[in-house]
C-alpha cells in the first residue's frame, strides 16, 4: 500500500520563480517575446532571463506608461515582481494581462505555478488545464497537470498523467527524474524511488544530482532509497575500452589518498573532467571522457576502474590514455602516501555517505 502523501508548506515570502522550479520543474521560468514585439519587450526579456529584474521592470513601466493595455509587457512586468518576491503587484499584473489576452499560454502557466505555491491545487489544475487547452502538443502538459493533481491527493489520475508523459517525450532520464521528484514531493516514497531508478538507468549521474534535490531528503532514511543510491549498477557496454589497476593507497570512503591522487592525476595530466564528483562509503565516480570508479580492494589496497565508449577511442590511443592515467595515479597515490604536499582538484560533488 501506499503512504498517504505527506503536505510540504511553501515559505510565504519565497520568490514564485523558485517555488516554480521546485514545484513543477519543467516549466519554463519566464514568458518569451513574441514575434514582432516592441524591442524594449526583447530587452526585457533579456533583463530578466540574465536575472536582472530590477532593470527589467524600469523598462516596462517605461513601455505601460505609453501603453498601459499590453498584455505582454504586462506578463513581463508580473514576472519581474515575483523574481523580486513582490507578490501582490505581480498577481494584479498577471491578472490584468489575462484579462486582455486570455490566450497568453504563458501567463495561465504562471497563474498555475502561483496557485501551487500558494497550495491551492484545484485553481492550479484549471490553469494547467488552460494552459493546455491552448497548446494540446505541449510536452509538458502531462507533468504539469499531473502534478497538481498529485499535490492535490489525485494519485490515479496523476499517475496516468505522468505515464501518458514518460511513454512520450519524458521518456528521458531527466523525464523521470522530474516524475521521481515530484512523487517525492508529494510524499510518495515507493513511486519516487521506482522512477528515479528509472532515471539513473538512463543516466547514472542523476543519481548524483537525487543526493542534494530537497525533494529527496524526506527519503534519506527510506531502506529502498538507501540502496538505489548506495549501488553502482553501472555495466559498460559491449566493446567499451576497459582497464582496471590496484595501488597501494586507499579509498577509505573518500578519506583515504586515493582519490585525491585520482584527481591530482586528472588534473596534473590535462583530462577534462566533471568536478562534481559523486563520493559514498563504498566507491566514488569521476566523469569525464574517461569514467572512472575509485575504490577499495582487500587489505589496505585500493582500486581504479577505467571505461569509455567504444568509440570515443582508437585501441591505439586508449592504451596511450589509459597507461599515462594509472600512471600519474600511481605517482600521486604514492607521493600522497609519504605526506608530500601536491595540488590537488578537490572533489565539489557529495560528501561521503
Amino acid at each position: 500500500p501506499l503512504p498517504t502523501p505527506r503536505r510540504r508548506r511553501w515559505p510565504a515570502l519565497l520568490p514564485v520563480l523558485t517555488m516554480l522550479l521546485l514545484a513543477v520543474p519543467l516549466l519554463a521560468a519566464l514568458p518569451a517575446a513574441a514575434q514582432g514585439a516592441d524591442s524594449s519587450l526583447a530587452q526585457a526579456q533579456e533583463l530578466l532571463d540574465a536575472q536582472r529584474p530590477t532593470q527589467a521592470l524600469s523598462l516596462l513601466n517605461r513601455v505601460l506608461q505609453r501603453d498601459g493595455d499590453n498584455a505582454e509587457a504586462l506578463l513581463l512586468r508580473s514576472s519581474a515582481h515575483f523574481m523580486l518576491g513582490d507578490m501582490e503587484p505581480g498577481r494584479r499584473d498577471l491578472d490584468r494581462a489575462l484579462e486582455l489576452d486570455p490566450e497568453l499560454r504563458q501567463g495561465w502557466l504562471n497563474r498555475a505555478a502561483l496557485a501551487v505555491a500558494e497550495e491551492r491545487y484545484a485553481d492550479a489544475v484549471a490553469a494547467f488545464r488552460r494552459a493546455e487547452a491552448l497548446d494540446p502538443a505541449a510536452p509538458e502538459n502531462d507533468l504539469n497537470v499531473g502534478t497538481a493533481q498529485l499535490l492535490q491527493g489525485e494519485l490515479a489520475p496523476a499517475s496516468e498523467r505522468f505515464s501518458s508523459y514518460l511513454e512520450g517525450a519524458g521518456d528521458t532520464a531527466e523525464g523521470y527524474y522530474l516524475v521521481a521528484s515530484n512523487y517525492a514531493l508529494a510524499g510518495y516514497a515507493a513511486l519516487a524511488v521506482e522512477h528515479l531508478r528509472g532515471a539513473i538507468e538512463r543516466d547514472e549521474r542523476t543519481r548524483r544530482r537525487a543526493r542534494t534535490d530537497p525533494n529527496f531528503r524526506p527519503l534519506q532514511n527510506n531502506a529502498r532509497f538507501r540502496r538505489l543510491m548506495s549501488r553502482d549498477v553501472y555495466e559498460p557496454p559491449a566493446g567499451s575500452h576497459l582497464a582496471d589497476a590496484t595501488f597501494d593507497a586507499a579509498y577509505r570512503g573518500g578519506r583515504g589518498p586515493l582519490l585525491p591522487a585520482v584527481l591530482d592525476a586528472l588534473q596534473l595530466g590535462d583530462r577534462p573532467f566533471d568536478p562534481n564528483v559523486e563520493v559514498t562509503d563504498a566507491w566514488a565516480l569521476v566523469w569525464g571522457d574517461v569514467r572512472i570508479k575509485v575504490s577499495d580492494s582487500l587489505g589496505e589496497k585500493g582500486r581504479v576502474q577505467l571505461s569509455a565508449p567504444a568509440t570515443a577511442f582508437t585501441p591505439a590511443e586508449w592504451k596511450q590514455v589509459s597507461s599515462d592515467l594509472l600512471t600519474r595515479i600511481e605517482r600521486q597515490s604514492m607521493a600522497r602516501s609519504r605526506g608530500q604536499d601536491l595540488p590537488v582538484v578537490r572533489p565539489q560533488g557529495d560528501r561521503p555517505r
